[in-house]
């Protein structure tokens, strides 16, 4: 080993000292370019901190203003007349914005002026601590009512906006006008009676209107009770039906009892009527001894179905016998049918047993029946009125027709209105139900198109108006 190292070459020692200041040189100018470079480093690092942190500062400021603005808007709900809030500091190289508002109002319209001064932007960034000031603005504001489209204006800018409420007392002066203003207006008082006749009775209180309308005129009326309530007027000439089935036309009457065309020898002497059930109700009548002479009518009519089959007979002597030329007719609806005539031996005057066999063959072959004659019950003029009240019910009860009128009733189903003038226009007096009783001045009747002068019994008080005539039902004989 230790030859091997004595054997190795000898270099210049002048040679390498030369080359070791080379590298001291090179090495201090490199330290000296690192040093520059890291300060010059160092420098931008500062200067973009201090710009980032002016940056930021800025939008503080700003944020800082938008608080104060909020804070002034919403000091203006209190009760203060100012709020004011001053920060104030120094700008070195600008100086902020300051902005006065002023908010008034007059009556209806209340008024904002906003100034604004800007500052001129610095013509160079300059690297330091910055301050900032908080906007100083002053509110001034003004009691007021907000007027009554609830708007407001504000100048500055030309903003018009919604109010978002009013105040207290403009509520209350606007609910004082509204009370003010209302017009009292009251109606025609009208008087509804406090009962009504139910569905059965309805049509036994039209029936009674017709039965005591037709006393009042001083003619005869006649009850037959059944499943089809009946009433027969009379005065000096046909024995009429009212029924509910026809709608108390009264148009219909007992065959044979009508004027001449029905009955060459009608006088004014009255019928027999009876009444008997067999089925349905029935009605049998003919004409008295000595009505016409020597002439007799014998009829039966169903009440139920209208049905009408009668003779008319004329009696005349032969020697010592009588005989009796008859026919047999058939009547519905106002139309009469001849169904039978013939002549035969009488056994007396107004006795023909051949007559009467003819007839009630032609009452089976419609499917009528001449009944029993001990079932056979006589119909009184004028007589029924009791059993009629009994089926109407209490809704009427009580009622008579005022002194030298005549009886009618509501007609129809439903309510009528009575009326306090002669026209519909006009406002109404009451609201009866179908069936009420009416008191009618007798030249009222027969109803035609005009207005009906009417009285009515509501609930212990009468009361007077005007109907229209399809309103009222009354007897027109």
């Amino acid at each position: 080993m230790a030859g091997a190292r004595g054997t190795g070459p000898q270099r210049n020692a002048g040679g390498s000292a030369n080359k070791k200041g080379s590298n001291r040189k090179k090495q201090t100018k490199q330290m000296i370019i690192l040093a520059v470079m890291l300060i010059i480093c160092a420098a931008l690092i500062t200067w973009t901190v201090l710009l980032m942190k002016e940056k930021l500062a800025q939008q503080r400021q700003m944020t800082e203003q938008d608080s104060m603005v909020d804070l002034v808007e919403m000091s203006r709900g209190e009760t203060s007349e100012t709020a004011e809030v001053t920060h104030q500091t120094e700008v070195p190289e600008f100086t902020e914005a300051t902005t006065t508002a002023t908010a008034s109002g007059t009556g209806d319209t209340s008024t904002t002026a906003t100034t604004m001064t800007y500052a001129t932007a610095p013509k160079r960034v300059t690297v330091q601590t910055v301050s900032f000031s908080r906007v100083t603005l002053t509110s001034t504001k003004a009691q007021h009512t907000t007027a009554a489209g609830g708007k407001q204006t504000t100048q500055a800018g030309a903003k018009t906006t919604q109010a978002s409420k009013t105040t207290q007392s403009s509520k209350a002066t606007s609910q004082t006008t509204a009370s003010t203003a209302q017009t009292t207006h009251t109606d025609a008082q009208k008087l509804t009676p406090n009962s009504a006749p139910t569905a059965a009775q309805l049509p036994f209180n039209e029936l009674l209107a017709l039965y005591l309308g037709a006393q009042a005129q001083g003619n005869s009326a006649y009850f037959v009770d059944g499943d089809t309530p009946t009433v027969v007027l009379h005065s000096d000439k046909a024995y009429r039906i009212a029924t509910a089935a026809d709608d108390y036309a009264m148009t219909h009457w007992l065959g044979g009892t009508g004027g001449t065309d029905d009955n060459p020898w009608q006088t004014d002497k009255p019928y027999t009527l009876k009444s008997y059930h067999d089925g349905d109700p029935y009605i049998y009548y003919t004409s008295n001894s000595g009505a016409g002479g020597e002439y007799q009518v014998i009829g039966y009519y169903n009440c139920k179905t209208g049905d009408n089959i009668w003779a008319r007979l004329h009696y005349f002597q032969v020697g010592v016998g009588w005989q009796a030329e008859y026919h047999i007719m058939n009547s519905k609806n106002g139309t009469t049918t001849e169904l039978f005539t013939s002549t035969s031996d009488a056994e007396a005057l107004y006795e023909s047993n051949a007559a009467i066999e003819q007839l009630e063959k032609d009452l089976r072959s419609l499917g009528m029946s001449a009944g029993s004659w001990n079932s056979y019950t006589s119909l009184e003029p004028n007589q029924q009125g009791d059993a009629l009240w009994s089926k109407a019910g209490e809704h009427n009860k009580g009622f008579a027709p005022q002194s030298g009128e005549t009886c009618g009733a509501v007609s129809g189903t439903g309510n009528a209105t009575v009326y306090s003038a002669a026209n519909t226009t006009s406002a109404a007096a009451a609201s009866l139900p179908a069936g009420t009783l009416l008191s009618i001045p007798k030249n009222a009747v027969p109803v035609g198109t005009d207005m009906v002068p009417v009285q009515a019994k509501i609930n212990g008080t009468w009361v007077s108006g005007y109907m229209q005539p399809q309103d009222v039902l009354a007897c027109a004989e």
